[in-house]
């Protein structure tokens, strides 16, 4: 759970780029919740039944193209809602789609920070790839949603990345032909898996496209 805290803190330090870091981000790292990353984990990966439009689902794939793929999206936008954001679906396919929340920056609102991870999968469960990174997104949103930040900070939920990226590649071509000024992203990719249970994860950081 050391590795959620983690993740949480990069996102404020991040947002904080442009200021001193200040004594409230300590604070808002506190105010993650366990409970909730865990709850949201368990829904993703069909462990727990959600009320989705009224109705209880359980969601037990996240594969292209299926009824659960668009399940999960709509448990996404849900949460997001509920942190008092407005979700939106970027559609750029019959089979694909982003879920996409924008908090808009006080100063800089046309340069962004991305918060991101994919929400498709390849199977069925995949708690680790990649229903972790997305429980770190919506929790980011949680807590975050109500602080004022200089930048605009966008949670995206990317779909159909297990098949090439799609959802994440249609994004940032959308926002370079648009001139949209990104400033940091930060992935959420796959870090509930530990292979070798050394309590470790990699970081990888770069200042250009296609880091690795």
């Amino acid at each position: 759970m050391k590795i959620f805290f983690l993740f949480i803190s990069i996102g404020l330090v991040l947002l904080a780029k442009s200021q001193d870091i200040n004594p409230y981000i300590q604070s808002y790292i506190s105010q993650t919740n366990i409970d909730s990353l865990v709850s949201y984990v368990r829904v993703l990966s069909g462990e727990d039944s959600v009320v989705i439009n009224g109705n209880h689902v359980i969601i037990n794939q996240r594969t292209m193209n299926t009824p659960g793929n668009d399940l999960a999206a709509e448990y996404i936008k849900q949460k997001l809602s509920s942190c008092g954001l407005t979700p939106f679906e970027q559609v750029y396919s019959s089979t694909g789609k982003n879920i996409v929340a924008e908090q808009t920056g006080t100063v800089f609102p046309h340069e962004k920070i991305i918060l991101c991870a994919h929400y498709d999968a390849v199977t069925y469960h995949c708690a680790d790839d990649n229903a972790s990174g997305v429980a770190v997104v919506l929790e980011a949103a949680r807590i975050l949603s109500g602080v004022s930040f200089p930048y605009t900070v966008v949670y995206a939920l990317w779909d159909e990345e297990e098949v090439g990226l799609i959802g994440s590649t249609f994004y940032a071509t959308q926002a370079y032909n648009n001139q949209v000024t990104v400033r940091y992203v930060l992935n959420l990719e796959m870090f509930g898996w530990d292979s070798d249970n050394d309590n470790l994860i990699d970081v990888h950081t770069s200042d250009y496209a296609f880091s690795t």
